[in-house]
């Protein structure tokens, strides 16, 4: 009888744990959630290339998808001439 109460008590014992523990990581969640700084824009390009058009696309489409993206567009430069 008495065994019988002391495994009811640790099974509630650890019961009540278990509960406390999961509280504790939801906290540590939110708390979590709160203080991570966001994504900078200027990783976006990043996104990008990482994507299979951007890996295929011609140096042209590759430039346009990269200043569609970036927090101010790359001036793009004036063609060389080529009568040196």
């Amino acid at each position: 009888m008495i065994t019988n109460l002391v495994f009811a008590l640790s099974l509630q014992l650890l019961g009540f744990a278990m509960i406390a523990v999961g509280l504790a990581l939801a906290v540590v969640t939110a708390w979590f959630w709160k203080s991570a700084r966001p994504e900078t824009e200027a990783l976006a390009p990043l996104e990008i290339m990482g994507e299979r058009q951007f890996v295929s696309a011609s140096d042209d489409l590759k430039k346009q998808l990269l200043n569609s993206v970036r927090a101010k567009p790359a001036i793009e430069q004036l063609p060389s001439s080529d009568n040196n």
